[in-house]
């Protein structure tokens, strides 16, 4: 494994005409997915989706002029895309929370900026065509995302009276938040997206800034800003990191088996294990910030193990800022990544002696352990405590959305809450690596030996620290008990990461060894180039229904009476967008709010967050209003509440007179949609 990556083949400062074309291309496939979510072609979708490739493109383009920050770097076409993206979306998220303007000034702004840079580094034009593996990656990506996301960019499917709705039933969840931030305007404009006029708790949000950008400026709806954009572009992007990540120390053709490899290999569940819920394509699918908070992090640890292997510190503590900012993309993720990040520079700095990489790693695991402890005081931060406690609580969870079958039943007997703890360690370790690996698991332990055996390079032991790392989280940390998301987020998301750093390096090293075969040298880039887009064949055929999990069926695949999407789409058209609804139901699955685009006044919830007393508070005084029987005081409780429209779902008993009830503003099979006039 070569510690010194192949010289970059774009000098710093420069760009190419070709690249311009190729970024205008990728902004018409984002801007067709779009079109497909939404049924229509939108030419507004299209001219904001063109204006943030290129932007992306010009701030990668500015960065990797930054000739002591880029050596060593490819900062090819893909990682300017990437790289871009990060920056201008994070900033985006930034200016969310501490500009008073709205999201379209805010890039406007941002674009400006970019301008400016370019301008002033002045980056040279030069003549070079297209490099194959460059666009390669950038095709096959886009038709990986295409591919996988069928069921998200053709969300909803009419069965006369009902509707199918295909996606899992969080994305009304990521669809309101998608409104919540293009409509945001400083801290204040951020909601609750439980409750109309409630500061938002602090939490991952970045991923939605983009989607909502496009939202404003197409007027589509958040919902289809979420399926068509959010989702394949999250795809993408993996593609895009697993590529950048090999590149710029195996070179592009390793790199582009790497993103191959990576977006289109069965993981453990499709493997024939049978366990959704360990599933690596489907919790892409269900949860998109993931796929952002796996991109942000490649790029962190490209330049910080780029930094250690050449002696770079700027490099290194550009890779730690790069993956402390995937916070808010994922905080998962960066939670399985901190203590690695901070034992890479002493493990592999060059030119450090052993008498000082002792200490050094010392003080990392110090600052480490310092920094959890001073995380855990810190409101909205999750209960981070590796005691062993919740072991066999989450191992019965994650094998209970396994498959009936021998499989699970065989499970069930030798791990979970009648176990001890020493057993539960044993079998779910090897349970876990099985569900989310399936066979790269043995295929990393006899790489690992061999390129040992060969390089003697502790690089090699990167990805099994990596597992090492998840298996210790799973089994160790205790289940959050703070209310701040599901109790299992933080034993069980980090395993994506996992499976994405063992997929991508076991592709890089299938690619190597075939470039590098003395034996297929003079036809193996089209062997390659072959198998690569033969692999499109998996996500072909495995795609349909990716999101459903059979022991779940109420969350995937759900049948919605179409009377209320078209009560929701009442509520759309009609009045403000800063209108405040009320579900008689309390809809705790948002997909009125969702799809109606409106600010719900209060919304129930599955699970027990932080404000949930705040929450009933806001139920018993609907319920309340829900049981006046005079005119005046039913319109004037609502007008205080500021509740301008009032959705009774079928069979819901209303206690208002008839001046009121008979006369909705909308009617259809029972659902009426109620106006009040506003403050």
């Amino acid at each position: 494994m070569p510690d010194n990556a192949p010289p970059s083949p774009s000098p710093s400062g420069t760009f190419r005409v070709a690249d311009l074309v190729v970024v205008a291309a990728v902004a018409t496939v984002l801007a067709a997915w779009i079109s497909v979510a939404a049924g229509h072609f939108s030419a507004a979708a299209w001219l904001g989706c063109q204006a943030l490739c290129f932007v992306f493109y010009g701030a990668g383009t500015a960065v990797s002029s930054w000739s002591s920050l880029g050596t060593g770097i490819r900062f090819d076409l893909p990682l300017r895309l990437l790289f871009g993206y990060l920056t201008i979306n994070t900033s985006l998220f930034a200016l969310a929370i501490v500009s008073p303007l709205g999201i379209v000034a805010n890039f406007s702004l941002l674009a400006l900026l970019v301008a400016l840079l370019l301008v002033l580094r002045r980056p040279m034009r030069v003549r070079e065509p297209w490099r194959t593996p460059d666009l390669a990656v950038l095709l096959l990506a886009l038709a990986a995302a295409t591919l996988w996301c069928r069921d998200s960019l053709a969300p909803m499917q009419a069965k006369g009276a009902t509707t199918l709705i295909k996606p899992w039933l969080d994305g009304f969840y990521h669809a309101v938040h998608v409104r919540i931030f293009a409509e945001s305007h400083g801290a204040a404009s951020i909601e609750d997206f439980r409750m109309a006029g409630v500061p938002a708790r602090l939490y991952h949000y970045a991923a939605y800034l983009t989607p909502g950008l496009v939202r404003q400026i197409s007027g589509l709806s958040g919902y289809t800003l979420f399926s068509g954009l959010m989702v394949p572009l999250g795809i993408f992007f993996v593609g895009l990191g697993a590529y950048v990540l090999v590149a710029s120390f195996l070179g592009p053709w390793p790199a582009l088996a790497a993103a191959a490899a990576v977006l289109l290999l069965p993981d453990g569940a499709q493997q024939g294990f049978h366990n959704t819920f360990m599933s690596y394509h489907w919790l892409l699918q269900i949860s998109p910030g993931a796929t952002f908070g796996l991109a942000m992090l490649a790029v962190g640890w490209l330049f910080v193990l780029r930094g250690c292997l050449d002696g770079k510190a700027l490099q290194v503590l550009a890779g730690w800022i790069i993956a402390a900012l995937s916070v808010s993309y994922k905080a998962q993720f960066f939670v399985a990544n901190a203590l690695l990040l901070l034992l890479a520079p002493p493990l592999f700095f060059r030119g450090i002696k052993l008498r000082w990489r002792l200490p050094w790693l010392g003080a990392a695991v110090t600052v480490y352990l310092l920094g959890v402890s001073i995380v855990q005081w810190l409101p909205g931060m999750p209960l981070i405590r590796l005691d062993g406690s919740s072991t066999g609580k989450l191992l019965a969870m994650i094998n209970s959305f396994a498959d009936p079958g021998s499989v699970r039943l065989f499970f069930d007997r030798y791990m979970g809450l009648r176990h001890s703890l020493r057993q539960n360690v044993e079998v779910g370790a090897a349970y876990l690596l099985i569900a989310a690996l399936g066979v790269f698991a043995p295929l990393l332990l006899g790489a690992t030996a061999v390129l040992w055996r060969r390089f003697k390079n502790p690089l090699v032991s990167l990805p099994p620290l990596f597992v090492l790392n998840f298996l210790v989280m799973a089994l160790g940390l205790a289940l959050d008990n703070r209310g701040i998301a599901t109790p299992e987020e933080l034993p069980h998301r980090p395993f994506v990461w996992m499976y994405f750093v063992v997929v991508t390096a076991l592709g890089a090293l299938a690619g190597l060894a075939l470039v590098r075969s003395q034996r297929l040298h003079r036809v193996s880039r089209p062997i390659l180039l072959s198998l690569v887009f033969g692999l499109l064949a998996f996500p072909a055929a495995k795609a349909a229904g990716l999101q459903r999990i059979s022991t779940m069926p109420s969350a995937s695949d759900v049948l919605v009476p179409t009377a209320l999407l078209q009560a929701a789409d009442y509520l759309r058209t009609h009045d403000d967008r800063r209108d405040v609804f009320q579900d008689s139901s309390f809809d705790m699955n948002y997909l009125v709010s969702a799809l109606s685009g409106r600010r719900a006044y209060v919304e129930r919830t599955f699970l027990r967050l932080a404000r949930n007393e705040e929450l009933e508070s806001r139920v018993v005084v609907v319920t309340k209003l829900m049981q006046m029987q005079d005119e005046a005081a039913v319109r004037a409780e609502a007008q205080r509440l500021g509740i301008r429209w009032f959705l009774a779902r079928p069979g819901q008993a209303l206690a208002w007179p008839p001046e009121i009830v008979e006369h909705p503003a909308f009617a259809k099979d029972g659902y009426r949609v109620y106006g009040f006039e506003p403050r």
